[in-house]
């Protein structure tokens, strides 16, 4: 044999035999997992996952598989650049896992813990002779005061990180944002009239809220985050008439509020329902029937300078904004206030006793629902006939079943806590 040929076997046989072992010369992939929003938060809350940190140092990465923790299906895919959404529907310790696995067939995996906690609802109570917000889980258990007094808690739709709230100078109610977590509070301005009422758009970038600053309660709207700059601005024009109680839909920029204003002259009992869809030029009437609609409450008198007909309760929405829930005196309800629920599609209405199959409406007032975001509850006041006060109530929609939230004092404005 040549020494050319053996040279050219030499070499070959070199050459098969660093291409069946190449994967033994290669780096593995590098798995980099990161999410938002952080800290703990209320379920349901949706989490996004970030993927894109992940990389192969010699080549690149053809799959991944990201297992959530939570017992549902893993999500996969090939590109580590596109964010992966999750929704956390319970309280829990989760543990997400990336693996991501290069084109030599080698693997990697990084690891978070998420942290959900259980769905609460937040109120306003004057226990301690100072309206204040208090929490509470929604069998009733773990209530707890926070340290800033206030009323009309509104939370941020989702993500639950932030609380508006109306703020009391002494004269006026300011409207001021907290941090759930640590509650540091900042206010959006001190004046000489009235901002109540907060509800969060839909994606967090702005309020709503009602005000007297014009001379009329009307709906006005800020940005956020908001600077010392940042200057709000007036949305609705129903003088003579007043708009009160303004709420985002959770799924679009469609705005419910009450007004005195009805379809061509007063409304019928005194308010009525009306919606300014995201992207059309005015406001239109959604629903005014034979009662009071809306806002009414039995006129508590935290604010003063409400108009007559007006009050603090609030329309609310359901989750999938399908619906709302709002408070009526209508003659064929249960007696004085009751909850009746919308079909904003049809805008037609039933009794919120028929809707659950039980009886949270009673002979006694209730008033100011407020829609959980588990999307199966509503919360709500009533009239406590034994303590003589207004309580915080639960009613179950697949069951009808009420369960007292509240303990003590005048408990009203349930948010849940849960968007």
């Amino acid at each position: 044999m040549t020494r050319k040929l053996l040279a050219g076997m030499l070499l070959l046989g070199l050459a098969i035999g660093l291409s069946a072992c190449r994967g033994f010369f290669t780096q593995a992939p590098v798995a980099v997992l990161d999410w938002s929003p952080k800290d703990a938060h209320e379920a349901p809350i949706t989490i996004t996952f970030d993927l894109s940190g992940s990389q192969d140092p010699d080549g690149e990465i053809v799959a991944w598989t990201l297992d959530f923790g939570d017992g549902s299906a893993p999500a996969t895919g090939t590109d580590v650049t596109v964010p992966v959404e999750h929704t956390y529907q319970a309280e829990g310790t989760y543990t997400a896992t990336l693996e991501v696995e290069d084109n030599a067939g080698k693997k990697d995996q990084d690891s978070v813990v998420i942290t959900v906690m259980a769905p609460r609802v937040y109120f306003s109570s004057n226990r301690n002779s100072l309206w204040q917000i208090f929490r509470v889980k929604l069998d009733g258990t773990e209530e707890e005061g926070l340290w800033f007094g206030g009323i009309t808690p509104a939370l941020r739709w989702n993500t639950r990180d932030k609380l508006a709230v109306s703020l009391f100078d002494g004269t006026d109610w300011n409207l001021g944002v907290a941090d759930v977590s640590d509650l540091a509070l900042e206010h959006l301005d001190i004046q000489t009239y009235s901002e109540i009422q907060p509800t969060w758009y839909y994606n967090g970038s702005k309020l709503a809220f009602a005000s007297d600053q014009a001379g009329n309660w009307e709906i006005w709207t800020v940005d956020y985050p908001w600077g010392i700059a940042t200057a709000v601005t007036q949305l609705t024009v129903q003088t003579p008439d007043w708009a009160l109680a303004p709420a985002y839909s959770p799924v679009n920029g469609d705005l419910v509020f009450v007004s005195s204003k009805g379809s061509g002259g007063p409304a019928n009992g005194g308010s009525a329902l009306w919606i300014w869809r995201e992207g059309a030029a005015a406001p239109q009437l959604l629903y005014d029937s034979g009662g009071h609609d809306g806002a009414i409450d039995p006129g508590l008198g935290i604010v003063a300078g409400l108009p007559a007909d007006g009050g603090l309760s609030t329309p609310a929405w359901s989750p999938d904004g399908t619906k709302i829930a709002f408070t009526s005196d209508r003659v064929d309800g249960h007696g004085g206030l009751d909850i009746w629920i919308l079909d904003v599609a049809t805008a037609t209405a039933q009794n919120l006793n028929a809707f659950c199959g039980g009886s949270p409406n009673t002979g006694e007032d209730e008033f100011d629902p407020w829609w959980v975001e588990t999307g199966d509850a509503i919360a709500f006041v009533r009239y406590d006939t034994s303590t003589l006060t207004y309580q915080v109530y639960l009613v179950d929609l697949n069951t009808g079943t009420v369960t007292q939230l509240s303990s003590a004092a005048d408990s009203i404005g349930p948010a849940s806590g849960s968007p």
